[in-house]
C-alpha cells in the first residue's frame, strides 16, 4: 500500500538530516538552519554542494544505512553524485525489507547511542498521531525529518493519512503564510512557533497547530490562539520511547496513546504483535490519573534548548578542557517567554586575569568543540562557584 511507502523525496529529506548531524558530530561541521532546509535529493556530495572528503561520505553512507538498518554494503559499488544517488540505494535496500530503523538522540554517537525501534511500532506511532489529527487537508512542516518524532509525524504520519507534506524550513515568515490554507497543520517547535508569532504570522480559517520537542508556555499558546490557530496539539515522546502522549494546552495533563499503559512510576508499551515491554520515560511524570500524567523534569540531567536536549555537565567538562579554565558550571537562564539561555560561570587559573580577550578566546574554543545549543550566550567569570546552598552547612 502505498501509505506504508517511503518515496525517495522523502528519503532525501531524512538523509539530509542525518548528513548534517553525522557532519556535525563526528566531523566538527555545523550548518545552519536555512542552508540544510535547501538540500534536496540534486544537492551535489562534492564541490559546489555539501563538499565532503572521502572519510565523510564513507562515515555519511554508514550512518544512513544505520538510521534504515541494512548493511552498508549496499552503497559499495553504486555511483553518487547527489543525495538522489544515496536515496535511490537506500529506497531499493528497503522496498519490501523494511524491518526497523535506528534513530540517535541529538548530540549523541550514533556508533554507541543508536536507538533501534521495529518498523511496525514506528507505524503504530504515526497511526496514532494520524487519528489526533484527523480531517487536516496538508501538513506544513518546519521540522527537521531525521528526528524519530520528525520521522513519525512529518513523514510516516502524512502518509498514511494520504496527504501532502510540504517542507517549509527554507520559507520566510510572509512566504509561510501565503503558504498556509484552509485545513492545514503546522508543525515546528515551540522556539520556532516564538519566532513566528514574533514575525506577526497569522493563520487561515480551520487551521492546526501542532508541537513537540521542548517546554510551551501558557503565554505562547495564547499567542497561538490569537494569531489564528484554533486547534492546538502537544506531543510528548523521545528518541528512547517513541511517542506516548499528547495535550492541548499546557495547562491541562498529558493523556496516553491507547499502546501505552502505566506500570507504576514506569510505562509499557503495546507492541504490534501482543508483547509488551516496560520503558522508563525521559522525565519524571506525576500521574493525574491512570493514563494521564504532568511532567515533573528529567530525569536524566538534560535541559532543552532550541528542542534540543543539551547536558550542563557535558558542556562543562568540555569548557574545563580550555587552558584558561580551572573550574566551570553551566546554569540555565529562562528569559522572558520562556527563552532557555546557558550561562557559562567560570574560575579561571590563577595566573590568568578576566578580560575581553580571555571570553573571547573561550567563546572561540565553545564554538570549536560544542554543538550550537551547547554554546553559552553568557560568560561569568567568578572567584567562587559555589552555590549559596553549597556554602549552607
Amino acid at each position: 500500500m502505498k501509505a506504508f511507502e517511503i518515496d525517495e523525496t522523502e528519503i532525501s529529506r531524512v538523509i539530509g538530516g542525518v548528513v548534517a548531524e553525522e557532519l556535525s558530530w563526528r566531523f566538527k561541521r555545523h550548518t545552519d538552519f536555512l542552508t540544510l532546509a535547501s538540500w534536496s535529493g540534486e544537492t551535489e556530495l562534492g564541490a559546489g554542494g555539501l563538499g565532503l572528503s572521502e572519510e565523510e561520505e564513507a562515515a555519511c553512507r554508514r550512518r544512513i544505512a544505520q538510521f534504515f538498518d541494512f548493511p552498508p554494503e549496499r552503497f559499495d559499488g553504486a555511483p553518487a553524485s547527489r543525495i538522489a544517488d544515496w536515496a535511490h540505494v537506500a529506497a531499493g535496500s528497503i522496498t519490501g525489507s523494511l524491518t526497523a530503523f535506528r534513530f540517535t538522540p541529538a548530540g549523541r554517537d550514533a556508533d554507541t547511542e543508536a536507538v533501534l525501534h521495529p518498523a511496525d511500532a514506528v507505524f503504530k506511532d504515526a497511526a496514532a498521531a494520524a487519528n489526533l489529527l484527523y480531517g487536516r487537508r496538508r501538513m506544513i512542516s518546519l521540522i527537521a525529518p531525521h528526528s524519530f518524532l520528525g520521522f513519525a509525524v512529518t513523514i510516516l504520519t502524512p502518509n498514511l493519512q494520504l496527504i501532502p507534506s510540504v517542507d517549509a524550513r527554507r520559507m520566510s515568515p510572509e512566504e509561510l503564510e501565503r503558504t498556509l490554507s484552509f485545513g492545514d497543520v503546522l508543525v515546528a517547535t515551540p522556539t520556532l512557533w516564538r519566532y513566528l508569532i514574533n514575525e506577526g504570522l497569522k493563520a487561515p480559517d480551520n487551521a492546526m497547530g501542532v508541537f513537540f520537542g521542548e517546554t510551551m508556555t501558557p503565554e505562547l499558546v495564547s499567542d497561538l490562539r490569537k494569531a489564528g490557530f484554533g486547534a492546538l496539539r502537544e506531543l510528548y515522546g523521545s528518541t528512547e520511547t517513541g511517542l506516548i502522549a499528547w495535550r492541548d494546552s499546557p495547562s491541562e495533563a498529558f493523556t496516553l496513546f491507547d499502546h501505552w499503559r502505566r506500570d507504576g512510576d514506569n510505562l509499557v508499551r503495546l507492541a504490534p504483535d501482543g508483547a509488551e515491554r516496560i520503558a522508563e520515560p525521559m522525565d519524571i511524570l506525576e500521574w493525574t490519573g491512570e493514563r494521564s500524567f504532568k511532567l515533573a523534569g528529567r530525569r536524566d540531567g538534560a535541559v532543552q534548548i532550541g528542542a534540543v536536549n543539551v547536558f550542563p555537565s557535558r558542556i562543562a567538562a568540555t569548557i574545563r578542557g580550555h587552558r584558561a579554565v580551572e573550574d566551570c558550571k553551566i546554569r540555565v537562564a529562562r528569559h522572558a517567554g520562556g527563552v532557555a539561555r546557558l550561562v557559562a560561570r567560570i574560575k579561571l587559573n590563577p595566573e590568568i586575569a578576566p578580560s575581553e580577550l580571555t571570553a573571547r578566546d573561550i567563546d572561540s574554543w565553545c564554538r570549536t568543540h560544542l554543538r550550537p545549543q551547547e554554546r553559552p550566550r553568557i560568560y561569568n567569570f567568578e572567584a567562587s562557584l559555589e552555590d549559596d546552598a553549597e556554602k549552607s552547612p
